[in-house]
């Protein structure tokens, strides 16, 4: 009877592990400052974004246009441009910033919803073939980040980088059984375990410098097995999954950072590295990135415990 639960347990656990962690989203302050006061634009442009609305800041690269950015993340072109007040021909720059208004999501049916939408619904849930895979890897790479290892091998892809539910996720999330092995991204030092009040959401962490300002971030573990100012090797085990703080099942939070801007952690792991990987039906395609962070590295190294 154990042994049956168990197996029950697994099967649904990609359809409602998940993250209910904000970070990440521009919203209203509790308090009587508004959590977001200017975003730079266009070079001669400025906006004091609405600080009641939710969303997320889209730095620009290279190349980027306005509309390509709402078909990747599945906005209104129109309501996008009104917020940011800019107009045909809506030129943008490289290290602009963009206001990505969760307002302007796009109804999931609509055909402009996201690139790829009809096939990334009817990815298999189980075994997942290399094209599929292939699909899933979007988003800008920065050179400073090393080759990344997946850090939950076996482990099923239940919600991805971007707008999910109406608000913005930050990192990667990807479900397995309480106690399950999580490996090191890649070389680094560990300069971060444990919780912090203002961080509880993420429940237990570890964040790891793999140097040039590029960081990986591990939230929801079960135990934490290294310590601060560790060196560990990439697919060095370093935790266990878990369901710690704001959570709705066992998985793994990963987030990809390179200073204070979020990039998809799917965009730099190879096929190869996920080959097998599972992916639940629910899982959307990816965004490009990268989108300007809440809170820095010096915000949780000296948040209260």
């Amino acid at each position: 009877m154990g042994r049956d639960l168990k197996w029950l347990a697994v099967f649904f656990l990609p359809f409602f592990a998940a993250c209910s962690s904000t970070a990440g989203l521009v919203k209203k302050d509790s308090g009587s400052e508004p959590a977001v006061k200017e975003v730079r634009l266009a070079s001669n442009q400025e906006l004091i974004a609405p600080s009641e609305e939710e969303g997320a800041f889209h730095i620009v690269g290279k190349g980027d246009s306005l509309r390509h950015i709402c078909e990747v993340y599945g906005l209104d072109f129109g309501k996008v441009a009104s917020i940011n007040r800019l107009k045909a021909p809506y030129a943008l720059n490289e290290g602009d910033t963009v206001f990505l208004p969760a307002s302007a999501l796009l109804p999931e049916g609509k055909p402009s919803n996201r690139l790829h939408r009809e096939e990334s619904t009817s990815w298999a849930s189980a075994g997942g073939d290399r094209r599929k895979i292939a699909n899933a890897i979007r988003g800008r790479i920065d050179q400073s980040v090393p080759e990344m290892e997946f850090p939950v091998p076996g482990g099923v892809l239940t919600s991805p980088f971007g707008y999910r539910w109406g608000k913005f996720h930050t990192g990667l999330d990807i479900a397995a059984p309480t106690g399950t092995t999580v490996r090191a991204c890649a070389d680094g030092r560990v300069i971060f375990t444990g919780s912090r009040k203002r961080f509880r959401r993420y429940g237990n962490t570890v964040l790891i410098h793999h140097g040039k300002g590029v960081y990986t971030y591990y939230a929801h573990l079960d135990k934490i097995l290294v310590k601060k100012n560790q060196t560990v090797r990439k697919g060095r085990k370093i935790a266990t999954v878990g369901n710690t703080g704001r959570s709705t099942g066992p998985h793994l939070h990963v987030e990809m950072r390179v200073g204070n801007k979020m990039y998809n952690p799917l965009a730099y792991f190879s096929p190869g590295a996920l080959s097998g990987t599972r992916i639940a039906k629910r899982f959307t395609d990816s965004p490009m990135g990268p989108v300007r962070a809440r809170w820095q590295i010096p915000d949780l190294l000296t948040a209260r415990r």
